[in-house]
């Protein structure tokens, strides 16, 4: 393949990827905050609950359409940009990429959308459940399919094509049970986190003050209990790239050659061409055996095939800095909301421009005239 065209379809594919993932991962927690918000305003009949849910809703219906289009174009895209991988494990792939619940979500979307006075309100919960129902299924079946391609099991080569053996194997495989919760867990946090400042930001204003403290402690309390879930799943998926992906992790680490037993590298600047890392702060381990022992020798081939090691060592290292940030504001949060300290936060609301023209004009005309 020419090498251009190659750099072309992995920017345009990375590009498609980067900004189709941030929608489904926002609707899938979404969607699942919405069945809370319904089922609370059934229940508890309380108002503010059924105006943060038609909010709300709005959001979704605007983040769905937009993951819908991009997803089509990235769908597009295994077939223009990497027509050899379509073909040859099309018959794994095709099948599992058929079993998202796409329909799922899109019928019972609309029953949300449009049918909130034909149907009873228990149908009408539950049409909001089999939506993040449906999210949930299609995040699985994509995720079993991108375990597959991370780690292929239960297949045979026939005719230059990977032929599924054993879908137990493919489904159940342990990849798929560790990689899919993270991929839950960070979208029902991505919703969360996204709810909490919409109501931060509504209380520094003093606007809808009632409506802005449920978003930020119900956001608040979700994130905190489910990060340490999220970093606990994070270390599982690290044990398979060790397992399954050596020279993966041996990136991540910044490890150019052999060491056993293997130190934790906080924070290094890798340097290819000496094969080595400056400012590396590391944390030693003597002799522990559930650490992993790096080998450097496949991570050098990946250096000689010119990968680019900085972007997964400092990538990585963002990632663990964001989940750490998010723990300590969350956990502060919650303990805010605990003691009630949440309601006095606020600052007078914002002053708007129009009233600030007054004071322009004259600030104009000093300027001007002397």
């Amino acid at each position: 393949m020419d090498p251009t065209a190659l750099l072309l379809s992995r920017f345009q594919f990375a590009f498609t990827i980067s900004f189709h993932i941030i929608f489904p991962a926002f609707t899938i927690g979404l969607a699942a905050w919405l069945t809370v918000l319904e089922a609370m305003h059934m229940y508890k009949g309380k108002n503010v609950y059924g105006l943060l849910f038609e909010f709300w809703l709005k959001v979704l219906g605007v983040a769905f359409g937009i993951g819908v289009v991009s997803g089509v174009v990235m769908a597009f895209q295994f077939g223009t940009n990497w027509s050899v991988l379509s073909r040859m494990p099309g018959p794994v792939q095709g099948a599992l990429l058929s079993y998202t619940a796409f329909a799922l979500e899109a019928g019972f979307f609309g029953i949300l959308i449009f049918a909130r006075p034909r149907v009873p309100p228990w149908f009408y919960l539950s049409s909001t459940a089999m939506v993040a129902l449906g999210t949930a299924l299609s995040a699985f079946w994509i995720m079993v399919n991108n375990s597959w391609m991370q780690v292929p099991v239960g297949y045979v080569l026939q005719d230059a094509q990977f032929v599924p053996d054993d879908w137990s194997k493919i489904i159940f495989n342990r990849v798929v049970w560790t990689r899919f919760p993270h991929m839950l867990l960070a979208s029902y946090l991505t919703g969360a986190v996204c709810v909490a400042a919409a109501g931060a930001w509504y209380l520094l204003r003093q606007f809808h003050r009632s409506e802005s403290l449920v978003m930020l402690r119900m956001g608040l309390a979700l994130a905190a209990t489910l990060l340490p879930a999220q970093l606990y799943v994070g270390h599982l998926v690290g044990d398979y790239v060790h397992d399954y992906q050596p020279a993966k992790f041996a990136a991540i680490e910044g490890r150019w050659h052999d060491q056993q037993p293997a130190s934790e590298v906080l924070i290094a600047i890798p340097n290819a061409e000496t094969e080595s890392s400056r400012y590396e702060v590391a944390i030693p381990v003597f002799g522990r055996k559930s650490e992993p022992d790096l080998k450097g020798g496949r991570h050098n081939q990946l250096l000689a095939a010119g990968r680019p090691v900085a972007i997964t060592i400092f990538t990585f290292r963002i990632m663990v800095g964001c989940g750490i940030i998010m723990l300590a504001v969350s956990w502060l949060g919650l303990t805010l909301s605990i003691r009630h300290a949440l309601e006095q936060s606020g600052r007078a609301p914002v002053v708007h421009i129009s009233q600030l023209s007054p004071a322009l004009d004259c600030h104009h005309n000093r300027l001007v005239h002397g």
